[in-house]
């Protein structure tokens, strides 16, 4: 006896994967956002000087924390804002400009989570 996919199961079996996909990206977020906490924060340089940065360094993203949906970090928090969600990006510098951050590569490339130099791959893998 041959067993028909019928469209409520093939439904059933597509959301358990999307789950599974969703919980595997959500725990990958997690950890990329505990090590920009505890270790990638401490590799990204804040500044307000324009001249050093703007012509010598990429450009990745503006940082505007007064627009989190959660919350906007204090005075006190937004060095350690700023210096979090520059390396979430790669960043290893922002251009403070009063609350808003601006993100840019000036060293060899861009940063992991925790700080340390994103290599490629090795050819062939």
């Amino acid at each position: 006896m041959r067993r028909r996919w019928t469209p409520l199961l093939a439904a059933a079996t597509l959301a358990a994967t999307i789950a599974a996909l969703a919980c595997a990206h959500a725990a990958a977020t997690d950890t990329a956002r505990q090590q920009a906490h505890t270790m990638g924060k401490y590799k990204v340089t804040l500044t307000t000087d324009r001249e050093k940065v703007l012509g010598t360094c990429t450009f990745v993203q503006n940082i505007e924390p007064d627009f989190q949906p959660a919350f906007a970090p204090t005075d006190a928090q937004l060095p350690d804002y700023l210096r979090e969600e520059a390396v979430l990006l790669g960043a290893d510098t922002v251009l403070v400009n009063g609350r808003i951050g601006e993100a840019y590569i000036c060293g060899p490339g861009p940063l992991n989570p925790d700080g340390t130099l994103k290599t490629l791959p090795p050819p062939g893998h």
